[in-house]
């Protein structure tokens, strides 16, 4: 078999994807170095060209080294598809990455995949909490892609309710991003694993997300949709489910919200329609378990009568203190530390709401 930087750097070959890879072995099945094959030799393999084969011929095969040993030092490894270890969910899509670089531990549990709008509403985040802490509860991993709004507060739901989870990169493993995430990398790496089919040093870049978007489906039993616009990437997540013959469902939202349009969309197009968490569950012939999770951590008597006070539609300092009859100073220090709990969040404009 082809040593692994050997895959690394054939993968980075322009032009060279994963089912041509795959063409390569079933041609070569007995290949333990790239630079034997001839470019007549690569040119017999279905779906190489002239060009691609020159661009082969010319493979740089440190890229592979220095990416195998900065996964290494990282404290990562990398899985190629023929490694026992690999994903099997992952493994049945058609073009599923013939190797993906690995920090943590990939839980032994059912996925599912929760995407959506990096600006959410009120109550797409409300519904976001709700619903990851009930598939927490129902024994599933949760995998998302780590962006700002949706993906990055199921993740912190996740790391609360002390559940497990899989964060699929658009980018290397040792670039964060967004940057604003840097805590909650480190948090995640208690509660299961992150995942990129891109070698470490990789930036952001917009080409990279639909790659990624096609492993947080492939990963998954089904595909969860909370707010979307008709063109955002969790579309794209969602299109590739049905094309991996993954389950989709998608959260309803007001008719008149472009937040919801793509997930509205989706339930005209055949979409499971999600209201509460059965809804999930019954698709997968399961029910939610009878144990109750506790959602919030422990309070004093003043951070409770705050919290209750609040919703996940903003309000203003002032118009809290009337309704509570309590002076400013004492409900903003008390509003602090319900931050620092992560349990409130701060708009501009001296407003807050929930934030679980």
């Amino acid at each position: 078999m082809l040593p692994k930087s050997q895959l690394i750097s054939l993968s980075a070959v322009l032009g060279m994807g994963p089912r041509r890879i795959r063409a390569i072995f079933r041609k070569y099945p007995n290949l333990d170095g790239v630079t034997q094959l001839s470019k007549s030799d690569l040119m017999q393999v279905e779906g190489i060209s002239s060009d691609l084969a020159r661009k082969t011929q010319n493979i740089d095969l440190d890229i592979g080294k220095q990416a195998a040993d900065k996964t290494e030092a990282m404290g990562a490894r990398y899985l190629t598809y023929w490694d026992p270890e690999y994903p099997e969910m992952l493994k049945m899509i058609y073009d599923a990455p013939v190797g993906i670089f690995i920090l943590g531990e990939i839980p032994a549990l059912p996925c599912i995949g929760i995407v959506g709008t990096r600006q959410p509403t009120a109550y797409g985040k409300k519904m976001t909490v709700t619903l990851t802490t009930a598939l927490i509860k129902s024994g599933f991993c949760i995998v998302s892609g780590f962006a700002r709004g949706i993906d990055t507060l199921a993740h912190r739901t996740v790391h609360k309710y002390k559940g497990s989870t899989i964060a699929v990169l658009g980018n290397g493993l040792d670039v964060c991003y967004p940057g604003e995430n840097q805590k909650l990398l480190n948090l995640l790496k208690e509660n299961g694993a992150f995942i990129s089919e891109f070698i470490p040093g990789t930036k952001p870049d917009a080409v990279n997300f639909p790659k990624r978007n096609r492993i947080i489906s492939g990963l998954s039993k089904g595909v969860l949709v909370i707010e979307a616009g008709k063109k955002s990437g969790a579309i794209i997540t969602a299109l590739n489910a049905l094309y991996q013959n993954r389950e989709v469902f998608a959260l309803p939202g007001k008719a008149d919200s472009p937040k919801s349009d793509g997930t509205n969309r989706l339930i005209q197009q055949g979409a499971k329609l999600v209201l509460k968490v059965e809804d999930i569950l019954s698709e997968f012939q399961l029910q939610i378990p009878p144990q109750q999770v506790e959602l919030l951590p422990d309070l004093n008597s003043k951070e409770n009568s705050v919290f209750r006070q609040l919703s996940y539609e903003p309000i203003h300092i002032d118009e809290l203190c009337i309704q509570m009859k309590k002076d400013t100073p004492e409900v903003l220090s008390t509003l602090l530390l319900l931050e620092l709990k992560n349990l409130v969040q701060q708009h501009p404009g001296k407003l807050f709401t929930k934030s679980v």
